[in-house]
């Protein structure tokens, strides 16, 4: 299969990036890398060119959410029916859950390191396990967000002489 992989505009750390392009390269997977500081199009149009079978993005620093978050949102408004692996030190499956994957139905998988990027990629690859993959994660994300849903309305609701 063919994974673009980028760390995300704003962000010029690549080390993970780096990491899981090798690890993913050494499954035999072909990696278009595409280096640091990549904007939204680039990403997108790096991967109609090359008829990616996922894209992958990194990110060190907090603001890369941001960005990751607008390149899913991007990704529904061109159509894209591609997997998205969301990946790197700022990033989580809580943030991955209530923030990115609302945005992007073709599915959304936080990768939490490279060896993990391989069982990602084995999975939504084969025809056979993907939509139960997704189907498993995309639970998981609806438990995150009703937990994270309950924890705000707690928030909001204790009155202001207990706070």
């Amino acid at each position: 299969g063919k994974v673009v992989m980028a760390t995300v505009k704003g962000d010029v750390h690549d080390i993970g990036k780096n990491l899981t392009s090798v690890v993913l390269t050494c499954n035999n997977y072909q990696v278009i890398d595409l280096g640091t500081m990549c904007d939204c199009e680039k990403i997108l149009d790096a991967a109609e060119e090359h008829q990616a079978d996922l894209i992958g993005l990194s990110g060190l620093i907090y603001p890369s959410l941001d960005e990751m978050q607008y390149v899913a949102k991007e990704m529904t408004r061109r159509g894209f029916t591609i997997p998205l692996l969301i990946g790197g030190a700022a990033t989580s499956k809580l943030h991955t859950a209530v923030k990115i994957a609302p945005h992007y139905p073709q599915g959304v998988v936080h990768v939490v390191d490279a060896s993990q990027a391989v069982v990602s990629a084995m999975q939504l690859l084969n025809p056979q396990t993907k939509m139960e993959y997704l189907d498993e994660i995309n639970e998981m994300y609806e438990e995150l967000q009703e937990e994270h849903e309950a924890y705000q309305k707690e928030l909001r609701s204790i009155p202001l002489k207990e706070a």
